[in-house]
């Protein structure tokens, strides 16, 4: 598990250099089942010779010869646990290159029996990448933009993300900080809800309700810079 989720995180950190579709999702049943996907679309960075070659490099160090990754030509399903009977033990990832189809796309896919446990797969991959933070280029960032909101908790018909955990970020102050939120600048950040019933109403600021799905798009930068919230409460029918 560590050296694949030190490449998970790896790969994520030079993602933030904005060349990036974020897309969180959450597909939810009736009886509180469901299941967790984040998807994360790098395909333009493929364009740019310099940063293929430094991912490439980096995965390297960070273990994509140890998991059998090839990075001219990757098309592969790894799960992430190491088969103590952990969360990660459910997790699976789709990793994406490829140079003639021009695409690189990253996904984690979680099964879960309640909502509660997408948590305690983004506290771990945190906790993972804080360990690494010594060696990842972003310093560990690459965990944190992994879990912006907070627990998700569903009470009968109304589900519930609490406010995400409040760290210190000192990233965008100082000299440098005009010059880090041009870097994040165009990092995109999607989160869709598919809700079993449909949708009465929403407190999740900027939310668009289409049906029995819910949408929020925000920017990343926003994200981080505590801009933008992901929480509150979103209230369905029962079919």
């Amino acid at each position: 598990m560590k050296n694949l989720t030190y490449l998970v995180l790896l790969i994520s950190s030079f993602a933030l250099t904005g060349c990036i579709e974020t897309l969180e999702e959450i597909f939810l049943n009736k009886d509180g089942s469901g299941e967790y996907s984040l998807t994360f679309d790098m395909s333009e960075m493929l364009s740019n010779p310099m940063m293929k070659s430094m991912i490439e490099e980096a995965a390297k160090e960070g273990g994509a010869d140890a998991v059998g990754l090839d990075f001219g030509e990757t098309d592969t399903l790894m799960t992430m646990g190491d088969g103590s009977g952990g969360i990660m033990d459910k997790v699976v990832m789709h990793l994406l290159m490829s140079d003639s189809a021009g695409k690189f796309m990253m996904n984690m896919t979680l099964p879960f029996d309640n909502v509660e446990e997408i948590a305690e797969f983004q506290e771990t991959l945190a906790a993972e990448g804080g360990e690494q933070a010594g060696s990842n280029p972003m310093g560990g960032m690459g965990s944190g933009f992994m879990m912006p909101g907070g627990l998700l908790k569903l009470k009968k018909r109304t589900l519930t993300r609490m406010p995400a955990p409040e760290t210190e970020n000192d990233m965008f102050s100082g000299e440098d900080g005009e010059f880090m939120k041009m870097f994040f600048a165009g990092a995109a950040y999607k989160t869709v809800y598919h809700l079993p019933g449909q949708v009465k109403s929403s407190t999740i600021e900027g939310a668009k309700i289409d049906g029995k799905t819910l949408t929020i798009e925000t920017s990343l930068l926003d994200i981080i810079d505590n801009k933008a919230k992901l929480d509150g409460e979103i209230v369905f029918k029962k079919k």
